[in-house]
């Protein structure tokens, strides 16, 4: 029965590609019998509840394998119909090319290779957050209490070979090595073939020794098609608990296809009559979409059937949890589902010094602490330059293997995976942060841009943000990185003036559902008269009125900010009276209505930008470049007033231009 019903999911997933034109036969052939294995004898899960707490987790970090996971959910029980299979790849289906966290039941979005497998790390290290966080620990030999565990679930990742030859893999299979994370099982599909051929010209290494090497528990299965053997390996693997494992599955590309075993069968359709011919072999008729009932039934009653069970036996677990923990950690528990913790930044006292300057990181800092001591979920830390960008968090303690409940995490030198595993952490309910120099944010880009995707509440902190850098040189001087990350959607990106501005978009980010990217300089910077906290969440507003009749409009960011307010007072002298509106962040302000910005830009009034970036985006808010003092070239290694003057950007140049260009 178990041969018949992997025909089913094959046979299922090839009328998906034939219907949609387009897909991936090759991996659904082969993989099919891990998947049904995974989700038949081991996965613990109820479809019907699909946002189940301590459910098991499964990524397909493989996610071009989406029309054979969305085959096994169907008959698994989940909730989708058929006319969802039938859509596959179509406009509005919930059956996109790759799996979509939109979906019920599917917990992750993948798309890059590997990125999938470094995320999954991050869940499974918030599984051991919350395992250590609510597990009840019996007090003592005469404590009558003996709960089972609250949290125990496993997180299990399907990749390739593709997903292995990516370097963000190791990143993240070093950290998972070193912090033991035993409830991860990574299932690999050893297929030997890529897309552009057999991997032997590009892949040959001993993947198990070196993941073993890197503290992992190892396991092959020779038979890619024997049930039998994928699960006592899937068995054998949870009962190692003091290291993540990995099973290395052999399997062939498409098999049973005339071009099985070769790259040929990765992804393109199957001819009409292949496709006919494989379903007369395997019994299932010619008609598209149908299903044999008793192989797709007995699928569907082991996965539902366990589910049921396991799910009510936690039900019971929860009530007597909920007779022993406190109101608060039963808030902090069931806050895991809706990550919406939240509170009123700009009601708390934090000390601002008008008199002194102080590096805005340094600010940040104070702020962070501030939210840290609020938000019990906020965690995170840097790739390796804590002490640069000063992102640590006070008396909240460590994460280490020893200790997971510590909040300041330590990704080492793994900025792509530092990326990917706060998108875990972020699908598991955290509020999570990272931070590193904003020269190597295209790192994180491909992170980034999942999280952007996935609207999930990761906050990244950047810094060192622009040419006054200075001496380190024109690699650290990120002109361009800005303009790149405010054109990714949905992603709304700060670039706070003072400490009154890192309050204000703190505010933001805490009380909503959003990722976002916090832009910080290297140089210091007095909090500014005429900032504010509360109005950054309009994105931009006025924090230097004219004197009188306005003549212009400066428009800056960040640091820039006092560069303006320093222009505006020798324009004065000259007679020109400006207006200086704060930007901290062009996403929010594009959303402001048009009455609310034609308040900060009067109409037929000139404006300049300031910024000590790339000129791509600020031309929609000026007529020529000559109304623009940014910056569209690499920089030099020199001190920060020579670079300033070599790009032009110095005070004295810009006031000189500003006026020859109201002449």
């Amino acid at each position: 029965m178990d041969q018949k019903a992997i025909n089913v999911i094959r046979n299922l997933a090839l009328d998906m590609i034939q219907n949609s034109g387009t897909g991936h036969p090759g991996v659904t052939m082969g993989a099919a019998p891990i998947l049904y294995t995974l989700f038949t004898k081991q996965l613990k899960v109820n479809p019907a509840v699909t946002d189940w707490v301590n459910r098991d987790r499964f990524i397909l970090s493989a996610g071009h394998a989406s029309e054979l996971l969305y085959s096994v959910m169907f008959l698994s029980g989940y909730p989708l119909m058929i006319d969802d299979i039938k859509n596959y790849r179509k406009f509005g289906s919930k059956t996109p090319g790759h799996p979509d966290i939109k979906t019920l039941g599917v917990d992750f979005s993948t798309g890059y290779s590997g990125d999938g497998l470094a995320s999954a790390v991050g869940i499974a290290l918030a599984e051991k957050i919350y395992e250590e966080k609510f597990n009840y620990k019996q007090k003592g030999m005469f404590d009558k209490n003996k709960l089972p565990k609250l949290i125990d679930y496993y997180t299990y990742v399907f990749v390739s070979d593709g997903d292995l030859m990516e370097g963000v893999s190791y990143e993240a299979a070093s950290f998972a090595g070193t912090y033991k994370l035993g409830k991860l099982i990574v299932l690999y599909d050893s297929n030997d073939v890529s897309t552009d051929g057999p991997i032997s010209r590009t892949f040959t290494e001993g993947v198990l020794s070196r993941f073993s090497a890197m503290g992992w528990d190892t396991h092959y299965v020779k038979n890619g098609t024997s049930v039998t053997e994928i699960d006592k390996a899937i068995s054998a693997a949870k009962r190692v608990t003091d290291k993540p494992s990995i099973i290395r599955i052999k399997t062939i590309i498409g098999e049973g296809l005339s071009n099985q075993g070769t790259n040929l069968v990765h992804n393109k359709p199957l001819s009409k009559e292949e496709l006919a011919k494989y379903k007369e072999k395997t019994g299932a008729g010619n008609i598209p979409f149908a299903i044999l009932k008793e192989p797709a039934s007995y699928i569907r009653d082991q996965v539902v059937n366990r589910g049921i069970k396991v799910y009510d036996d936690w039900k019971n677990v929860l009530d007597e949890y909920k007779k022993i923990l406190q109101p608060n950690q039963i808030a902090e528990f069931d806050n895991i589902l809706n990550n919406k913790t939240s509170f009123d930044l700009t009601q708390i006292d934090i000390p601002i010094d008008y008199e002194n300057k102080e590096l805005l990181r340094d600010s940040n800092n104070k702020v962070m602490n501030v939210v840290a001591n609020n938000i019990y979920n906020f965690i995170g830390g840097s790739a390796d330059l804590t002490d640069s960008t000063r992102v640590y968090l006070n008396n909240v303690g460590d994460l280490l293997p020893n200790n997971v409940l510590g909040r300041n995490i330590s990704f080492g030198v793994r900025e792509h995976f530092m990326g990917a595993m706060l998108n875990g952490l972020a699908v598991s309910g955290f509020k999570p942060f990272g931070s590193t120099y904003m020269a190597f944010s295209d790192y994180l880009k491909p992170s980034i841009r999942m999280a952007a995707l996935m609207n999930l509440p990761v906050t990244y902190i950047f810094t060192h943000d622009s040419l006054t850098v200075g001496s380190d040189g024109p690699t650290h001087q990120p002109v361009e990185a800005l303009a790149s990350l405010r054109a990714m959607p949905n992603l709304y990106v700060f670039r706070p003036a003072d400490i009154k501005e890192v309050i204000g978009t703190w505010n933001v980010i805490i009380n909503n559902r959003i990722p976002a990217v916090i832009s910080l300089p290297k140089t210091e910077v007095k909090a500014e008269q005429g900032t504010s906290m509360t109005e950054v969440v309009k994105g931009a507003y006025i924090a230097g009125k004219e004197q009188a009749l306005v003549n212009a409009v400066i428009i800056a960011t960040g640091a820039e900010v006092q560069v303006a307010k320093s222009i505006q007072v020798k324009l004065l002298h000259e007679g020109i009276d400006v207006r200086i509106v704060s930007m901290p962040c062009m996403e929010l302000y594009n959303i402001q209505p048009d009455a609310y910005k034609l308040q900060l830009f009067p109409e037929g009034v000139p404006i300049f930008v300031i910024e000590y970036g790339s000129s791509f985006g600020w031309e929609k808010f000026v007529p020529s470049s000559n109304y623009l003092f940014t910056v569209d070239r690499f920089g030099v290694s020199a001190s920060k007033e020579d670079i300033l003057k070599s790009a032009q950007i110095d005070i004295d140049t810009i006031v000189e231009k500003i006026k020859s260009v109201l002449k």
